[in-house]
Protein backbone atom coordinates (compact mmCIF):
# COMPACT_ATOMS: atom_id res chain seq x y z
CA UNK A 1 0.00 0.00 0.00
CA UNK A 2 1.73 3.29 -0.95
CA UNK A 3 1.62 6.08 1.68
CA UNK A 4 -0.31 8.90 1.06
CA UNK A 5 2.09 11.57 0.91
CA UNK A 6 3.76 10.33 -2.58
CA UNK A 7 0.75 11.45 -3.97
CA UNK A 8 0.23 14.78 -2.48
CA UNK A 9 -0.04 17.62 -5.59
CA UNK A 10 2.47 20.08 -6.20
CA UNK A 11 1.93 23.58 -5.28
CA UNK A 12 1.68 26.21 -8.25
CA UNK A 13 4.11 29.47 -7.95
CA UNK A 14 2.40 32.30 -6.71
CA UNK A 15 2.53 35.20 -9.43
CA UNK A 16 2.25 37.74 -6.38
CA UNK A 17 5.77 36.90 -5.63
CA UNK A 18 7.37 38.76 -8.77
CA UNK A 19 5.65 42.15 -7.72
CA UNK A 20 8.34 42.37 -4.61
CA UNK A 21 11.43 41.59 -7.02
CA UNK A 22 10.46 43.74 -9.52
CA UNK A 23 10.09 46.87 -6.64
CA UNK A 24 13.38 45.83 -5.67
CA UNK A 25 15.09 45.54 -9.13
CA UNK A 26 13.57 49.52 -9.46
CA UNK A 27 14.86 50.62 -5.96
CA UNK A 28 18.31 49.78 -6.84
CA UNK A 29 18.59 51.42 -10.72
CA UNK A 30 17.06 54.36 -8.52
CA UNK A 31 20.12 54.39 -5.98
CA UNK A 32 23.57 56.66 -6.94
CA UNK A 33 26.32 55.32 -8.43
CA UNK A 34 29.00 54.60 -6.55
CA UNK A 35 32.34 56.52 -6.40
CA UNK A 36 35.23 54.99 -8.49
CA UNK A 37 37.96 53.29 -6.01
CA UNK A 38 40.14 55.38 -4.92
CA UNK A 39 43.82 56.06 -7.15
CA UNK A 40 45.93 57.24 -3.94
CA UNK A 41 46.33 60.53 -5.52
CA UNK A 42 44.84 63.89 -4.15
CA UNK A 43 43.42 66.05 -6.04
CA UNK A 44 44.99 70.00 -5.39
CA UNK A 45 42.29 72.42 -4.53
CA UNK A 46 41.02 74.77 -6.08
CA UNK A 47 42.72 78.26 -5.58
CA UNK A 48 40.09 81.32 -5.54
CA UNK A 49 40.59 83.57 -7.76
CA UNK A 50 43.22 86.35 -6.86
CA UNK A 51 42.11 89.57 -5.73
CA UNK A 52 43.76 93.15 -5.90
CA UNK A 53 44.33 94.92 -2.48
CA UNK A 54 43.37 98.08 -2.58
CA UNK A 55 46.51 100.65 -2.39
CA UNK A 56 47.38 101.92 0.70
CA UNK A 57 47.14 104.98 1.88
CA UNK A 58 49.89 107.45 2.12
CA UNK A 59 52.25 107.81 4.73
CA UNK A 60 52.99 111.51 4.89
CA UNK A 61 50.06 113.48 5.05
CA UNK A 62 49.98 116.77 2.94
CA UNK A 63 52.07 119.67 4.24
CA UNK A 64 51.90 123.02 4.34
CA UNK A 65 54.81 125.34 3.63
CA UNK A 66 55.47 126.61 7.65
CA UNK A 67 56.63 130.01 6.73
CA UNK A 68 55.99 132.03 3.41
CA UNK A 69 58.82 132.50 1.41
CA UNK A 70 60.82 130.22 -1.40
CA UNK A 71 62.95 127.42 -1.49
CA UNK A 72 66.31 128.58 -1.71
CA UNK A 73 68.03 124.96 -1.15
CA UNK A 74 66.49 121.59 -2.18
CA UNK A 75 66.74 118.17 -0.48
CA UNK A 76 70.16 116.32 -0.93
CA UNK A 77 70.37 112.27 -0.56
CA UNK A 78 73.27 111.54 1.15
CA UNK A 79 75.98 108.92 -0.30
CA UNK A 80 76.05 106.67 2.91
CA UNK A 81 75.49 107.64 6.87
CA UNK A 82 78.19 109.93 7.47
CA UNK A 83 78.15 111.38 3.68
CA UNK A 84 77.30 114.87 2.38
CA UNK A 85 74.14 115.52 1.55
CA UNK A 86 71.29 118.40 2.68
CA UNK A 87 68.68 116.23 4.80
CA UNK A 88 65.72 118.75 4.26
CA UNK A 89 64.67 121.81 2.34
CA UNK A 90 65.56 125.74 3.55
CA UNK A 91 62.74 128.38 3.44
CA UNK A 92 64.28 132.03 3.16
CA UNK A 93 62.48 134.24 5.90
CA UNK A 94 63.43 136.81 8.14
CA UNK A 95 63.87 136.61 12.05
CA UNK A 96 61.28 136.62 13.83
CA UNK A 97 58.53 135.50 11.06
CA UNK A 98 55.86 133.40 12.68
CA UNK A 99 56.54 129.48 11.95
CA UNK A 100 53.31 127.24 11.42
CA UNK A 101 52.62 123.87 12.17
CA UNK A 102 52.92 122.10 8.46
CA UNK A 103 50.44 119.52 9.75
CA UNK A 104 48.58 118.09 12.86
CA UNK A 105 50.56 116.48 14.90
CA UNK A 106 52.04 115.69 18.19
CA UNK A 107 55.16 117.45 19.62
CA UNK A 108 57.89 114.56 20.59
CA UNK A 109 60.72 117.41 20.70
CA UNK A 110 61.09 120.97 21.88
CA UNK A 111 65.04 122.00 22.94
CA UNK A 112 68.48 123.16 22.06
CA UNK A 113 70.72 121.33 19.17
CA UNK A 114 73.90 122.46 18.81
CA UNK A 115 72.88 126.44 20.68
CA UNK A 116 69.74 126.65 18.50
CA UNK A 117 66.02 125.72 19.00
CA UNK A 118 64.20 122.94 16.95
CA UNK A 119 61.12 121.51 17.22
CA UNK A 120 59.98 118.04 15.85
CA UNK A 121 56.40 116.49 15.70
CA UNK A 122 55.14 113.27 14.63
CA UNK A 123 52.22 113.89 12.03
CA UNK A 124 51.20 110.50 11.17
CA UNK A 125 52.26 106.80 12.16
CA UNK A 126 56.54 106.81 11.33
CA UNK A 127 56.56 110.27 10.42
CA UNK A 128 58.49 112.59 11.85
CA UNK A 129 58.49 116.30 10.64
CA UNK A 130 61.39 118.56 12.35
CA UNK A 131 61.37 122.98 11.88
CA UNK A 132 64.52 125.05 13.36
CA UNK A 133 66.16 126.56 14.18
CA UNK A 134 63.41 129.07 16.37
CA UNK A 135 62.85 131.71 18.71
CA UNK A 136 61.76 130.29 22.03
CA UNK A 137 58.90 129.65 23.56
CA UNK A 138 58.05 127.42 21.32
CA UNK A 139 54.43 125.36 21.56
CA UNK A 140 54.52 121.98 23.17
CA UNK A 141 51.91 118.91 22.91
CA UNK A 142 49.57 118.23 20.72
CA UNK A 143 48.74 120.79 17.75
CA UNK A 144 46.33 121.87 14.87
CA UNK A 145 47.50 122.06 11.28
CA UNK A 146 48.75 125.59 10.48
CA UNK A 147 49.33 126.27 14.31
CA UNK A 148 52.10 129.08 15.86
CA UNK A 149 54.80 126.62 16.58
CA UNK A 150 57.69 129.49 17.57
CA UNK A 151 59.56 132.32 15.25
CA UNK A 152 62.34 131.85 12.82
CA UNK A 153 65.13 132.57 14.56
CA UNK A 154 69.03 132.97 13.86
CA UNK A 155 71.69 130.61 12.73
CA UNK A 156 70.95 128.86 9.71
CA UNK A 157 72.06 130.24 6.35
CA UNK A 158 72.05 129.38 3.16
CA UNK A 159 75.48 128.41 1.76
CA UNK A 160 76.89 126.01 -0.77
CA UNK A 161 77.04 125.71 -4.79
CA UNK A 162 74.21 127.21 -6.33
CA UNK A 163 71.85 124.26 -7.26
CA UNK A 164 72.82 121.96 -4.19
CA UNK A 165 69.62 119.64 -4.35
CA UNK A 166 66.51 118.85 -6.05
CA UNK A 167 64.58 121.77 -7.04
CA UNK A 168 67.50 124.00 -5.00
CA UNK A 169 68.18 128.00 -6.50
CA UNK A 170 70.00 130.59 -4.81
CA UNK A 171 68.49 133.58 -2.96
CA UNK A 172 70.64 136.12 -4.80
CA UNK A 173 72.06 134.38 -7.79
CA UNK A 174 74.66 137.53 -7.80
CA UNK A 175 76.58 136.36 -4.67
CA UNK A 176 79.79 133.74 -5.26
CA UNK A 177 79.04 130.50 -4.11
CA UNK A 178 79.83 129.71 -0.74
CA UNK A 179 78.74 133.02 0.94
CA UNK A 180 76.03 133.30 3.06
CA UNK A 181 73.02 134.29 1.84
CA UNK A 182 70.60 134.98 4.19
CA UNK A 183 68.77 133.54 7.32
CA UNK A 184 66.15 130.19 6.49
CA UNK A 185 64.11 127.54 8.03
CA UNK A 186 65.22 124.28 7.76
CA UNK A 187 62.05 121.53 7.11
CA UNK A 188 62.77 117.80 7.27
CA UNK A 189 61.03 115.07 7.08
CA UNK A 190 61.57 111.43 8.20
CA UNK A 191 59.75 108.35 7.37
CA UNK A 192 60.58 105.57 9.68
CA UNK A 193 63.77 107.33 10.48
CA UNK A 194 65.26 107.80 6.72
CA UNK A 195 65.01 111.23 5.38
CA UNK A 196 62.51 112.10 2.41
CA UNK A 197 62.23 114.80 0.48
CA UNK A 198 59.96 117.56 1.93
CA UNK A 199 58.92 119.22 -1.84
CA UNK A 200 57.43 115.82 -2.18
CA UNK A 201 54.51 116.70 -0.05
CA UNK A 202 54.18 120.36 0.44
CA UNK A 203 50.66 121.20 -1.65
CA UNK A 204 51.18 125.36 -1.34
CA UNK A 205 54.55 125.57 -2.48
CA UNK A 206 54.35 128.00 -5.85
CA UNK A 207 54.60 126.17 -8.97
CA UNK A 208 56.91 127.02 -11.57
CA UNK A 209 54.53 128.72 -14.66
CA UNK A 210 56.10 129.40 -18.33
CA UNK A 211 55.88 132.29 -19.97
CA UNK A 212 55.46 132.99 -23.14
CA UNK A 213 58.48 133.68 -25.89
CA UNK A 214 58.19 137.03 -27.58
CA UNK A 215 59.97 136.08 -30.49
CA UNK A 216 61.46 132.75 -31.55
CA UNK A 217 64.29 131.33 -29.70
CA UNK A 218 63.68 133.83 -26.35
CA UNK A 219 65.19 136.66 -28.35
CA UNK A 220 64.14 140.18 -26.80
CA UNK A 221 62.28 142.35 -29.54
CA UNK A 222 65.14 145.33 -29.11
Amino acid sequence: MLSPYLHRPRRRPVRGRRLPVLLLLAFAALLPVAAPAATGREEAPVAPPPTRAAPDPPRVPGLWMPVTGAVVRGFDARAGPYGPGHRGIDIAAPVGATVRAPAAGRIVFAGPVAGTIWVSLVVAPGVRVTLGPLLGPVTAGRVPSRAPLGRVGPGHRVSGPEGTGSGARAADPGKRAGSAQGTTLHLSVRVDGVYVDPLAYLIDRPRARLAPLRAPGGLSDA
